[in-house]
């Protein structure tokens, strides 16, 4: 490599280096920062890699779109031709020709002179996270269609040491699994066809070493901003050389880039860390409070939720809701959200799934003064906000909206119109149905006091065609954002939750314009305990909706003590979602006394730095989060399934101040905490244990015999 261009980003923890000759630059280096007088040029020759036998005379470079003119012999990051010319346009050639400084950024422009296509990569160091966003574009400079195949955002060269990756994948009920895997020798593509980010694929990957565990080593993290279909490509190369490539998925003609149009990647978020996995997560996590959370009073804590869903279903009886909401009031609740069957008109009501979505008007005949009684009953009697379930995206065959506008659907005719749920997706690529749906909701939120909205979307998009029946994936994904960003836009005080049958759409773009996820349908505690665990890798405490559920969970046919299901709820964005008129009174005593535990703990939740713990035991499972001072910490510890030896192993606090003093107490009523131990002489349960964080850090705390399905919360607090 000689001649070598380059050029550097830097935040206070992190570097980010580029070289290039003529073509596409590519990423030299991504990790931590490097010295300020380092002579970046010598470095970059320095990367140049030997030559071996049996290959071509130079190596083609691992750009940020490796292109298969310049020899490159891996997954191309660009697929694309162009129609109705004699020109070979099927492999092209980018030559660097500017380069545009951004704030924390730069753009790089290159073009391909013979094809007539613009490409511009961009990349954005966030200083306060080191979070890195990278994005491309690629325009159409010439008289003729382009068709893309695919296009990846920039790509992403990983070093030889990440010989392990992450690989989140799931179902419905089962988000956020995650395998450790060794990275193979060839290509590992994951793709998502759903239409929606999808329980099955989440467009994240870790890598990391070997040796890399929650507290020490190097890691990689990448998430693909986007909230429709996706594919992601990683492959080792036979030089050694790993890839990784993520963009959107493309079915036929999506990717058509008329003459003067300009294609556009998703973001991807890109988070380096010398300190284990915990640290990468913790980068991410305040990547997401700084750049992609925008709620609209930022000092207001993330209120206890009740949601009628799991208590009544669609028996909307007015006297049983609110006999509710006097039960949620009691019990501590702040915000009350009426689910699914509140909605119909004269010819039907809602009275199961297979009928009314479309129809965005009050039941006349469970409301027939409208939603008015309820929500003054819960606003102004209960003191509490009032939210709406709403699936704004989809209609029922057995509706007015379906019987009047048959031709709002997404199909292609002639093959059959298959339903999921008893539902079609409407096309939100037609701008009648944006404009229906726009108005309904508008209509909703200007009468009634909503303060917020559960945004629900309950299929997988199948045959997905519009009017002219061309593939609308793609266009259908950017319209939805288009329509929540108007709603926003008109109505900037409420608040958006993203349901999709739990968690099927969960991504960093489409947290841009709500404020919580609800991460899992599942509220069988055990599940949740690994859903949520999952969660954490990319996203924070406080955008996870995690709710008390019936003592016998729907979902998974299993019941569990309401203390376990309580503590599990309660290290997210917490709420209840059971029928709290019918529970025994020492069973809500316990509800009410987690819900004012959380509301005195959510403050360090939801602006701490999050831990995962992890122990010999797998089964045990546990999360810290400790504040910005290290001078507080809240620990919570799970004991999924039976435990694998008599005495459990002590647990190591990460994250505080090993120069500190802490008194260590708990929080867990001693009943429940010692409900499996004979006997056990141990000053945390008289409140003398006062340790310094080094000692908590390294010989850590023993713990006490814990049946399966229950668990304990401890605090730490630094002795002043």
């Amino acid at each position: 490599m000689s001649d070598v261009i380059t050029h550097r980003l830097d935040c206070d923890s992190a570097t980010i280096l580029f070289g290039w000759t003529s073509g596409v630059p590519e990423i030299v280096y991504l990790g931590d920062q490097l010295p300020d007088d380092l002579d970046t040029e010598l470095y970059a020759r320095s990367r140049s890699r030997p030559v071996g036998h049996a290959t071509l005379d130079e190596y083609a470079p691992l750009s940020m779109q490796p292109e298969i003119s310049r020899g490159f012999m891996g997954h191309p990051g660009l697929i694309a031709h162009r129609r109705g010319t004699d020109k070979p346009g099927w492999a092209g050639l980018f030559s660097y020709s500017a380069t545009s400084e951004i704030d924390n950024g730069v753009i790089f422009h290159c073009r391909d002179a013979h094809r007539g296509l613009a490409l511009d990569i961009r990349c954005r160091l966030d200083p306060e996270s080191s979070v890195a966003v990278f994005s491309s574009s690629l325009s159409n400079e010439g008289d003729n269609d382009v068709i893309v195949d695919w296009m990846s955002a920039p790509v992403i060269p990983v070093a030889q040491h990440f010989s392990e990756y992450l690989h989140f994948h799931g179902r419905w009920c089962a988000e956020f699994s995650i395998d450790r895997r060794a990275v193979p020798m060839g290509l590992v593509k994951t793709e998502n066809r759903r239409g929606r980010t999808s329980h099955e694929a989440f467009p994240g990957i870790v890598m990391l070493t070997p040796t890399t565990d929650q507290e020490t080593g190097q890691c990689l993290g990448v998430h693909l901003g986007w909230s429709g279909n996706h594919r992601s490509v990683l492959e080792r190369l036979t030089t050694g050389e790993c890839q990784l490539q993520m963009g959107v998925l493309h079915f036929s003609r999506e990717g058509h880039l008329g003459p003067g149009k300009t294609l556009m990647t998703p973001d991807i978020h890109v988070a380096f860390s010398s300190d284990g996995l915990n640290d990468l997560s913790q980068r991410f996590h305040r990547f997401v409070r700084g750049s992609i959370l925008k709620f609209p009073d930022p000092a207001k804590p993330r209120p206890v939720t009740v949601n009628t869903w799991e208590a009544l279903y669609f028996d909307h009886d007015l006297d049983r809701l609110k006999a509710l909401a006097d039960a949620a009031r009691r019990v501590g609740a702040e915000r009350y959200v009426l689910d699914d069957g509140w909605f119909g008109t004269q010819n039907g009501g809602r009275n199961d799934d297979t009928t009314s979505l479309g129809d965005w008007f009050p039941d006349p005949k469970k409301y027939p003064n409208g939603l008015h009684p309820i929500v003054d009953y819960v606003v102004d009697e209960k003191g509490m906000e009032f939210g709406l379930w709403v699936e704004p995206e989809m209609v029922n065959p057995d509706s007015d909206l379906y019987r009047n506008h048959p031709d709002w659907i997404l199909r292609l005719d002639p093959y059959p119109r298959m339903t999921g749920r008893h539902q079609f997706v409407l096309d939100l690529t037609n701008p009648a149905v944006t404009n229906y749906l726009f108005e309904r909701l508008a209509d909703l939120l200007s009468q009634y006091r909503i303060s917020y909205l559960k945004w629900d979307m309950n299929r997988d998009l199948v045959l997905p065609g519009d009017n002219a029946g061309h593939a609308a994936v793609h266009r259908q994904t950017s319209e939805l954002y288009a329509l929540i960003d108007r709603l926003r836009a008109a109505f900037p005080n409420v608040e958006i939750e993203s349901c999709a049958s739990g968690g099927g759409r969960i991504d960093y773009e489409i947290l841009k314009r709500t404020h919580r996820f609800w991460t899992s349908d599942s509220n069988d505690a055990v599940e949740r305990t690994r859903i949520q665990a999952g969660f954490s890798y990319f996203f924070p405490p406080e955008v996870m909706g995690s709710h008390i559920g019936p003592a016998w969970c729907h979902t998974s046919g299993r019941g569990f003590h309401p203390h376990f299901r309580a503590m599990v709820a309660s290290y997210g964005h917490m709420g209840l979602e059971l029928d709290l008129t019918k529970i025994e009174e020492a069973d809500f005593e316990i509800f009410q006394a987690a819900v004012e535990q959380y509301k005195a703990n959510r403050s360090l939740l939801h602006s701490g730095a999050f831990h995962r713990i992890r122990t010999v035991d797998a089964n045990l499972l546990g999360a810290a989060v400790v504040s910005a001072d290290a001078s507080r910490a809240l620990v919570y510890l799970a004991q999924i399934d039976r435990p694998r030896s008599v005495v459990p192993p002590a647990i190591s606090v990460p994250g505080l101040d090993p120069d500190l003093i802490y008194d260590v107490g708990l929080q867990t009523p001693r009943g429940i905490a010692l409900g499996a131990t004979r006997s056990w002489d141990n000053p945390l349960l008289d409140g003398s244990l006062r340790f310094p964080g080094s000692v908590l850090i390294n010989a850590g705390l023993q713990l006490p015999v814990l049946y399966a399905q229950t668990g304990l919360t401890l605090q730490l607090d630094a002795v002043t």
